[in-house]
């Protein structure tokens, strides 16, 4: 009796503080409420789609500063109102799949044709959620992992992307008597984010798929899209290498700290003789923010990363539904293969990350192992914030359907997750390998997918994250079929806040 009145009282607790914590894999959540400076790393200014939401809890209310999609005139620096988005016929979207049971359970995608088998696509712990590209109607049942007792079913519906399978049918009441102390925090935790949700879909009409009071703002800098067309002009001290090295030469300089800065001098007389360049980067969408800078990479910058993947042999890529979902494969998803290639690979690779960490307006530092005195108010992790660079290789036929570089991150402390993706276009002698935004918003007549044709040198930049710390479902993409030749590419993910990441395996 002591113990049910105890679990009663943290609940209860939970439910009327505006503070509060839940331990999740050691770690302590911190759950309170976040000023506008504190969620945006700036001025509320800096980002003018964010508007003061109030999160209505019942026992308490909270301030929460969400991103509202912009009419989409403004994208053609035209009045508001005076343009309609152009309707898109593509079906896809996010599904997002909560588990407020305790215990595990699988979710398998079924695709209606006899015989075929249910697709495994992830297992989801007590509390947590996991997530997939899918499409409407899509069809998906819920079992037990231990015993394969069917639990549930859900179809996916448009304009709806969170499914639930919660055994106490959200009533407190019921989970009072079937839970732990310590499940009761997590169980209301989940429930309070459903809540929001509802809160967060009636105010800025885009379904909320992170994890309220976990999943803070981005706390770097996030260009702003405001126009199609709209150019940024970045200077970069890390101009482009037009000269090989000798063997000896490039292999010094990689430490996992970087290299010295006489390694680096000694580069420099193959380079180019100007002090400094100019990268221009074009908005080539608003919604969601996609971005191309030509010319970022040399030839012999791209030469010399091709020369790195002749001498690799490429495995097949994988998927991960985040959350405690094992990596697959699938011929109808994606049929690429892969290497990695670590920023310590030598000083030319070194360079690539400079100056895409000046691209996207932060430290180098943060992409690369750091000594205890480099930033120290990075308190989080002393290792990489982003993924190795990914070379990928396409052949004829070979293809990476519509899908979102964002994973459900699971119950950890602060949420990291992939918050902006750089790709490098090394090759651009083959036919079709565009990379297409199925569900860009725009009013162009002709409708269709926003489709960027591989350049030989040019990079892409755009963000999985919404400036309010949502994940952005509408930074879906593919990788086209390669209709003739082979696609060559490279890219560097990075995460909004410290990933687990292994800088020498590229690893999660």
């Amino acid at each position: 009796m002591l113990l049910w009145i105890h679990a009663l009282l943290l609940v209860l607790l939970s439910l009327s503080a505006s503070y509060k914590q839940v331990l999740v894999r050691g770690q302590a959540l911190d759950t309170r409420p976040q000023t506008c400076a504190e969620w945006t790393g700036a001025e509320c200014a800096w980002e003018p789609n964010l508007q003061a939401m109030n999160a209505d809890f019942g026992r308490f209310n909270e301030t929460f500063y969400a991103y509202v999609v912009p009419d989409v005139a403004t994208f053609y620096n035209k009045t508001p109102g005076s343009l309609q988005p152009t309707m898109s016929t593509f079906k896809g979207m996010f599904g997002k799949f909560t588990n407020l049971s305790p215990d595990t359970i699988r979710v398998s995608w079924i695709s209606g044709k006899k015989n075929d088998a249910p697709v495994y696509i992830s297992d989801v712990s007590p509390f947590d959620s996991a997530g997939t590209a899918t499409y409407v109607g899509h069809q998906f049942i819920v079992t037990d992992r231990k015993s394969n007792t069917l639990l549930t079913k859900w179809t996916m519906v448009q304009g709806n992307s969170l499914y639930f399978y919660d055994p106490f049918d959200f009533d407190i009441r019921k989970a009072l008597k079937a839970l732990t102390a310590e499940q009761l925090p997590l169980y209301n935790m989940q429930l309070q984010n459903k809540m929001f949700a509802e809160q967060y879909k009636t105010f800025t009409g885009t379904d909320w798929l992170a994890l309220y009071r976990q999943k803070f703002a981005p706390r770097f800098h996030m260009w702003r899209a405001d126009a199609i067309g709209q150019t940024y002009t970045i200077e970069t001290n890390e101009i482009h290498f037009v000269d090989f090295p000798d063997e000896a030469e490039l292999a010094r300089g990689t430490s996992i700290y970087g290299p010295r800065p006489d390694e680096r001098d000694r580069m420099r007389r193959l380079r180019a003789r100007d002090p400094t360049m100019n990268m221009t980067m074009t908005v080539l969408s608003c919604v969601p923010r996609v971005f191309e800078v030509k010319d970022f990479l040399s030839d012999m910058e791209v030469e010399h990363l091709l020369n790195i993947a002749s001498k690799r042999k490429l495995k097949r890529s994988t998927m991960h539904a985040g959350g405690s979902s094992e990596a697959t494969t699938n011929d109808d998803t994606r049929t690429s293969t892969n290497d990695w290639i670590p920023r310590h690979q030598d000083l030319i690779t070194d360079t690539i990350y400079r100056r895409a960490a000046d691209l996207l307006q932060m430290d180098e530092a943060l992409l690369r192992w750091r000594r205890k005195s480099e930033i120290p108010e990075f308190t989080e992790s002393h290792i990489s914030i982003s993924e190795r660079l990914q070379l990928v290789n396409y052949q004829v036929g070979q293809q990476y359907t519509p899908h979102h570089d964002f994973t459900m991150p699971g119950l950890v402390n602060m949420q990291p997750s992939r918050f902006a993706t750089l790709l490098f276009y090394l090759n651009d002698d083959m036919d079709g390998g565009e990379t297409a935004f199925p569900r860009w918003l725009h009013a162009d007549e002709e409708g269709g997918s926003l489709k960027v044709k591989p350049e030989k040198g040019k990079a892409i930049l755009f963000y999985n994250l919404l400036p309010d710390g949502n994940y952005d479902e509408r930074s879906e993409h593919a990788a086209l079929p390669v209709r003739r030749g082979e696609k060559w590419l490279t890219n560097l993910v990075r995460a909004s806040r410290a990933l687990e990441v292994d800088p020498l395996s590229g690893s999660q």
